[in-house]
């Protein structure tokens, strides 16, 4: 199942979705992957930070699982979103906002979110509050 909060593939959204993204985490950063990062949207001073690490933080602390449990949460609960690429991937295809999937899979690799049916690539992570007019 999927929350519908219309996910944008729209031209106007191009250049907003590209600047968000740009400030976004991998779902690999988003496990410790890789060599540490800080990006834009860990500025947001709320709840539920994004932080390079921070489900294998959640992992350890709480328990096996519980990484993903608190992803798919954050997602569904509209506290972080998803920005990525629809495949398959059509040459020119633009950047959108991934839906809110109930049952959300992840793919660290190609930092994928899908849910059986659809599937999102180059996704990136951001606070809502980071798209958030200033």
């Amino acid at each position: 199942m999927t929350h519908d909060d219309t996910t944008a593939c729209a031209d106007g959204d191009a250049d907003r979705l590209s600047l968000l993204w740009a400030e976004g985490y991998s779902i690999a950063e988003l496990w410790g992957r890789g060599e540490p990062v800080t990006r834009g949207t860990s500025m947001v001073e709320a709840a539920h930070l994004l932080l390079w690490g921070i489900l294998s933080i959640v992992e350890y602390q709480v328990s096996k699982g519980a990484g993903h449990r608190y992803l798919r949460e954050r997602l569904w609960t509209g506290d972080w979103i998803a920005i990525g690429n629809l495949e398959p991937k059509a040459p020119g295809s633009q950047l959108c906002r991934v839906p809110r999937f109930e049952h959300a899979k992840f793919g660290r690799k190609a930092s994928a979110i899908g849910d059986g049916t659809a599937k999102y690539t180059g996704v990136r992570v951001v606070h809502a509050l980071f798209d958030v007019p200033k």
